[in-house]
């Protein structure tokens, strides 16, 4: 089975997540999920019987097609075809992938397993540069790695991301993180206010959640969250924000419960 894509996005001050993955030839789908802040904006699902039937099927084939809707959906993104979105997951309510995934956050009705969701445009990609699917960054892949300590940290530019509370993150508690961004390039410290920080609880025995936040007049962000409950595995809180196209990320390590 092929693990899949993962990418942040913003758009108008909003970090939209999207998830693509592979669900595995027993259930040869291709489901595309996008989060905003935790919660389910929209669904893409479409299946590839067709290819196992034809017997072109190949990983290398899979993987253009299940990156190419990865892609779509990014650029519509990055377009502002949020609402289009919205729609095309509306025709799916509810995704059977081993448990119910509720696409607009309400109840909804099972579909048929054999239906996929409306048709991307292509037309999305006009005028839009395309996103490159960046596979170092699998959801997945990323909860896998041991995760070493990394509260603080600092680029040559000065640019420093810090996670202020000092308790160690247990699973089942309920935390509020607070996340300092700061330009320390020159003899004083220069808060960072009103960037847009990415939020991410990763781990092997649960799903992911996602918030997004920005940091206020002092440079600091809140979030509080309930960490997921697990008693094996790895898990760790990832805070990532961009200043000026660069890219600076701290974690830290969840422990599980005893």
């Amino acid at each position: 089975m092929i693990t899949g894509f993962n990418t942040d996005i913003e758009h108008d001050g909003v970090v939209y997540h999207v998830q693509t993955e592979d669900k595995g030839l027993e259930s040869p789908l291709i489901l595309s999920l996008v989060y905003v802040g935790g919660a389910i904006l929209a669904a893409k699902r479409s299946r590839y019987e067709d290819l196992i039937e034809s017997g072109g099927f190949s990983e290398e084939v899979l993987t253009k097609r299940l990156k190419r809707q990865h892609q779509l959906i990014c650029a519509a993104i990055n377009a502002g075809r949020i609402e289009d979105l919205k729609r095309m997951g509306a025709k799916a309510l509810e995704v059977s992938v081993g448990e119910a995934v509720v696409a607009d956050g309400g109840t909804g009705s099972e579909t048929s397993p054999g239906r996929d969701t409306a048709p991307l445009d292509e037309r999305i990609l006009q005028g839009t540069a395309p996103v490159d699917a960046d596979e170092s960054s699998d959801t997945l892949e990323e909860a896998r790695r041991e995760w070493p300590q990394s509260e603080v940290a600092q680029l040559d530019t000065g640019l420093t991301l810090t996670i202020l509370e000092e308790e160690e993150f247990r699973a089942g508690e309920t935390i509020t993180i607070r996340i300092e961004l700061a330009d320390r390039a020159g003899k004083r410290q220069k808060p960072l206010p009103n960037i847009p920080l990415s939020v991410k609880i990763l781990g092997t025995a649960f799903r992911p959640q996602i918030y997004s936040v920005k940091t206020e007049r002092g440079g600091v962000a809140t979030v509080t969250a309930t960490m997921p409950n697990f008693s094996s595995g790895r898990a760790a809180v990832l805070v990532r924000a961009v200043v000026k196209g660069e890219t600076i990320e701290v974690r830290r390590v969840i422990h599980p419960s005893e």
